[in-house]
């Protein structure tokens, strides 16, 4: 009689799956030593999005986001550490001549100074879309992944700027390893008001 075996393999081999992992670790052994900071609002703006990098169709992003701060963060007396935050998002994603609504939720990690100056910002978030398809690009499902990383700069009237590199993808979740990641890779400036 021949004996089946199940192996079960996990791989990391795609850069987008390593940075979540990433974040996602850095944040829980961070929050299991944190100091307790005051939750709030601190942050609503506007974003557009040019595409880095080609793909089948062209693709332009807008949307208008709010972040909100932890009760977790760590930092020196001079000022300087690390923050938690989650954000929201909701927008246009236009691409193939067609327009879709693109939504999202994330969470982060900041390294700033409290009150103004500059701020390195990484996250990882879930997006929503109305449809798969713009064009020739079909990205395989509504339901898409995203890691950003970025700089930003608070000035002391409560207006910021930022930039950041977002990627956004289904993980392969739909499509073979083998396959081309249905994916786009944007390029995002912002203009906000900090609380």
């Amino acid at each position: 009689m021949r004996t089946l075996i199940f192996t079960p393999t996990f791989s990391f081999r795609k850069k987008s799956s390593l940075w979540i992992a990433a974040i996602l670790l850095i944040q829980f052994f961070l929050s299991l030593a944190s100091t307790t900071a005051e939750a709030s609002w601190q942050e609503a703006g506007v974003r557009m999005g040019l595409q880095a990098g080609p793909k089948r169709e062209y693709f332009h992003q807008y949307e208008a986001f709010a972040v909100y701060g932890l009760p977790w963060e760590w930092r020196t007396s001079s000022g300087w550490g690390l923050a938690t935050q989650t954000s929201v998002s909701a927008g246009a994603l236009v691409g193939g001549d067609e327009t879709g609504l693109i939504g999202s939720v994330g969470t982060g990690l900041v390294f700033d100074r409290l009150g103004n100056g500059i701020a390195l910002e990484m996250g990882i978030n879930a997006d929503l879309m109305d449809r798969r398809r713009f064009g020739r690009q079909d990205f395989g499902s509504v339901l898409l992944f995203g890691a950003n990383v970025g700089l930003s700069y608070r000035f002391s009237c409560g207006l910021g700027i930022s930039y950041r590199i977002q990627h956004l993808s289904n993980g392969h979740i739909f499509y073979p390893s083998h396959t081309l990641n249905p994916g786009v890779d944007m390029h995002l400036i912002g203009v906000s008001w900090n609380y």
